[in-house]
């Protein structure tokens, strides 16, 4: 039986593919290394680059999702860890971008 719920044509997967790799080289090469991390130094065209895939991912602002990051490293598994693992694997991947974040976390990300 054919279901039409599940044809797509083939420029749209490649766009969605293309989509997923610029939000995945966003967080990962942009928030993560380039702002978080300060694993290297980048250009403005690079760095306005990085900042339009970031966009795409829907992960929070640059600013805001490199401050949980350093607050992360800082204080893993305790409640003013934003990703905490101890409120379990969907929240630590997920569900932190979906409730309000916790009052120590907001404490010490200030600091």
């Amino acid at each position: 039986m054919y279901m039409a719920c599940l044809h797509a044509k083939y420029w749209s997967i490649l766009w969605f593919v293309a989509l997923g790799t610029a939000a995945m080289i966003g967080v990962t090469a942009g928030t993560h290394r380039l702002w978080s991390h300060r694993s290297y130094k980048a250009k403005w065209p690079m760095r306005l680059i990085l900042m339009i895939f970031q966009t795409i991912a829907f992960q929070d602002t640059i600013y805001q999702w490199a401050r949980d990051h350093r607050v992360h490293h800082k204080f893993t598994d305790t409640d003013a860890d934003p990703y905490n693992a101890r409120r379990g694997f969907f929240f630590s991947h997920i569900g932190w971008l979906l409730i309000r974040k916790h009052p120590d976390i907001v404490i010490k990300g200030h600091t």
